[in-house]
């Protein structure tokens, strides 16, 4: 016959095996009943009828003695990793690491512990460092002067912002007073308009010319010019004339004005001259 009793040694369990059962395991099987690991080919006994409940338990037992193995053969599969090698090496996984403190010159155990984490441990709890109010106010104002220096150079490339919102035309003219910095406003500030001639081109029409002079170190893109007209105490809507209607002659295609020279304009409106009693031109920035 292929099945086969087994006794448990401890609480004299009889279970019924087979040989293919006990050639998987090698003869180990575990008590259902007390959990006693045993040689069952060790403590075989002879066939006898048992019970339906020594058979149930008998068939439990076998079931977890089977479960038990394959956990078994799980865990090898996964610690052959250890055995392995790689290509051109004679060594292993297993072999490294026990060998791992002759590869480096400082032991494993020398190695400095880095305390990243901002909590100390102090009598085996862990305790966070309490951070006091100087340390507050100092990340406060540099996070404070970063956004400054920021919103700064945003105005100081995007000086349109500055003619939309006086309150920050106000700041950034009062911060570059105090870091005594050009804005374009001061800089246009210091091109002049002399010698404006006005004369009647036609019933229809008016012509504006004379000369402007860039006191400015440098030279500075050609700038708008704003002509405002008033008629009987009343002013009119201010005109504003681009660089490429007043440029003409040998000066058409300069897009910038040097320092202290003269340089000469003249644009023409379509407004009579008697349509006006005074005016005013001035200089803003492109």
């Amino acid at each position: 016959m292929t099945d086969k009793q087994t006794q448990c040694p401890d609480c004299n369990t009889t279970y019924k095996v087979s040989v293919t059962q006990l050639t998987v395991s090698q003869g180990m099987v575990c008590c259902a009943k007390c959990a006693t690991n045993f040689n069952a080919l060790l403590n075989l006994v002879e066939n006898t009828p048992q019970p339906k409940e020594t058979l149930q338990e008998t068939q439990n037992a076998i079931e977890k003695s089977e479960s038990l193995q394959s956990s078994y053969e799980a865990e090898s599969h996964v610690l052959d990793i250890f055995n392995r090698k790689i290509e051109n090496s004679n060594i292993n996984l297993r072999t490294y690491l026990n060998s791992l403190n002759q590869f480096n010159n400082d032991p494993v155990n020398n190695i400095p512990s880095l305390h990243l984490s901002s909590k100390t441990e102090k009598g085996g709890r862990f305790q966070t460092r309490s951070k006091s109010l100087w340390y507050y106010v100092i990340w406060g104002l540099v996070n404070f002067a970063l956004i400054s220096v920021l919103v700064f150079q945003v105005l100081w490339f995007n000086p349109n912002l500055t003619d939309k919102y006086p309150l920050l035309s106000t700041l950034f003219t009062k911060t570059c007073a105090i870091l005594h910095c050009d804005t374009v406003d001061q800089r246009y500030n210091q091109m002049k308009i002399e010698t404006i001639h006005v004369e009647k081109v036609d019933k229809e029409s008016t012509q504006f010319s004379g000369v402007m002079v860039n006191n400015y170190n440098k030279s500075l893109a050609l700038p708008l010019l704003k002509l405002t007209l008033t008629s009987q105490g009343q002013k009119q809507l201010p005109i504003i004339i681009p660089s490429t209607e007043y440029i003409g002659g040998g000066l058409s295609g300069i897009s910038r004005i040097p320092t202290a020279r003269p340089y000469r304009f003249k644009f023409t409106i379509p407004q009579p001259r008697n349509s006006f009693d005074d005016y005013h031109l001035e200089i803003i920035h492109p």
